[in-house]
């Protein structure tokens, strides 16, 4: 194995990214969690994910995310989310 798979790296992406980014992983999980309530197994998600390791991946980006943004437990998340896909839908149209 690559010792180099184990070095943390930094990412840079726009804060807008991570708010819908985070949204999307914790909605796809709680919507597969409702689905498969007693399943321990590593069973496909909303977010296509084809075997444990992707899934494992995104599991640690989606808990990065959360140690990184203060945003997330904000008052106004729901409007700061909102303000994210504005600024997304506006960037890439």
């Amino acid at each position: 194995m690559n010792s180099d798979m184990n070095e943390y790296i930094s990412v840079p992406i726009p804060k807008a990214a991570c708010l819908v980014l985070f949204e999307l992983l914790t909605s796809s999980y709680e919507e597969w969690r409702k689905l498969n309530p007693d399943d321990s197994s590593a069973s496909p998600m909303q977010v296509t994910a084809e075997d444990h390791a992707q899934r494992a991946a995104f599991w640690k980006l989606e808990g990065a995310l959360e140690r990184t943004l203060p945003e997330l437990f904000s008052s106004n998340y729901d409007e700061l989310l909102a303000e994210s896909k504005r600024v997304l839908n506006a960037t890439t149209s």
